[in-house]
């Protein structure tokens, strides 16, 4: 019966509607949605939805759901994506920003992949901030691994950054500055990752200061 009853509702040709009601109704199911997938079902579910494509809500609820899968259904849909909004950066920053906070093990590696991705701008603000800001300060879990992996991407990230936008580069300290919070060994990694900032050459005012103010 669930299953009929979430085909009936993703398949309805029910206008888009923008009302409470509406609005609570495809929360409640995308967060259903999510709970299943996490429990290891609804996969095919969150593919339907988002082949259904009855709106962007849906759609984007269902890639987010996917993309923490790893399975073929995930594969499949964030191609389709890239491959019908790749012209609509706003849209496309989304695409990025999933992936980032993917909690699959080898996220890491696919946000160093993105990085490189031919339609990755280092000198485009919403860009950097969709993929490297959502990593750093969205994905708890990875942003963090032990392996201090994380850190030192975003360290890198921001002395990339840091002579084309120093003002995005210094917000992007941010995640670094609260080694605070964590155990010792992560704040070793951490203010590693701080420290060698620092020592960049030419590192612009304000990136100098957000550093320095978070290792004080």
């Amino acid at each position: 019966r669930y299953w009929r009853d979430w085909s009936s509702d993703v398949c309805s040709s029910d206008l888009y509607r923008i009302d409470g009601p509406s609005i609570g109704r495809r929360a409640l199911r995308n967060a259903c949605l999510g709970y299943l997938v996490a429990a290891g079902e609804g996969v095919s579910l969150a593919k339907a939805q988002f082949d259904a494509g009855r709106n962007m809500t849906d759609v984007l609820a269902a890639l987010a759901v996917l993309s923490a899968t790893d399975s073929q259904q995930r594969t499949d849909a964030l191609a389709a994506f890239h491959a019908a909004w790749r012209t609509d950066d706003l849209v496309l920053d989304k695409w990025f920003a999933i992936q980032a906070t993917s909690p699959l093990p080898d996220t890491i590696a696919a946000v160093r992949a993105l990085a490189t991705h031919p339609d990755f701008d280092m000198r485009a603000p919403n860009r950097v901030r969709a993929l490297v800001g959502s990593f750093a300060g969205g994905n708890q879990v990875r942003f963090h691994d032990a392996s201090g992996a994380g850190y030192r991407f975003l360290a890198e990230k921001i002395a990339q950054l840091d002579p084309v936008n120093g003002q995005i580069a210094a917000r992007m300290v941010a995640p670094l500055g609260q080694w605070r919070r964590f155990d010792p060994a992560r704040q070793t990694l951490m203010r590693d990752a701080l420290k060698g900032i620092l020592e960049m050459p030419g590192l612009s005012k304000g990136t100098y200061e957000m550093v320095s103010k978070s290792l004080a």
